[in-house]
């Protein structure tokens, strides 16, 4: 009898945890302004969809914060990673935009210099034929 205690006693231990870790996640999620539903609490959670829809406390809680949330501007975890993106695309673009911009400023250079070259040439060889 006592192994069967301790299987339940283990059993409801592990509930509390995932209840604790549930909770945690759903606050987090409130607090950073995401998007919350039962897909993203099980991707960032591990649990199963059915540990949401099945346990009533944690449902409970849950429908509390999509309430919360009603007509908030909402960012899910995907926008954020997508915004990182982008702004580092952006960054490399610029950066690829002012090393072209300074190899233009010195082939321009270089070839005002050689125009320059070449006029003295020009004026140097008409002295030469008289």
């Amino acid at each position: 009898m006592t192994n069967y205690d301790n299987m339940l006693l283990a059993i409801k231990k592990l509930n509390e945890e995932k209840k604790i870790l549930a909770m945690n996640t759903i606050r987090r999620m409130i607090k950073d302004n995401e998007q919350i539903s039962i897909v993203e609490l099980t991707k960032q959670t591990g649990l199963s969809r059915s540990f949401f829809y099945k346990n009533a406390f944690i449902k409970e809680e849950l429908m509390k914060a999509i309430e919360s949330q009603q007509g908030k501007v909402l960012h899910s975890r995907r926008d954020k990673t997508l915004n990182e993106a982008l702004k580092e695309t952006v960054r490399l673009q610029k950066e690829e935009i002012d090393r072209l911009r300074r190899e233009r400023s010195q082939l321009t250079f270089t070839i005002k210099k050689l125009e320059n070259e070449r006029e003295n040439d020009a004026t140097f060889d008409f002295i030469e034929q008289l």
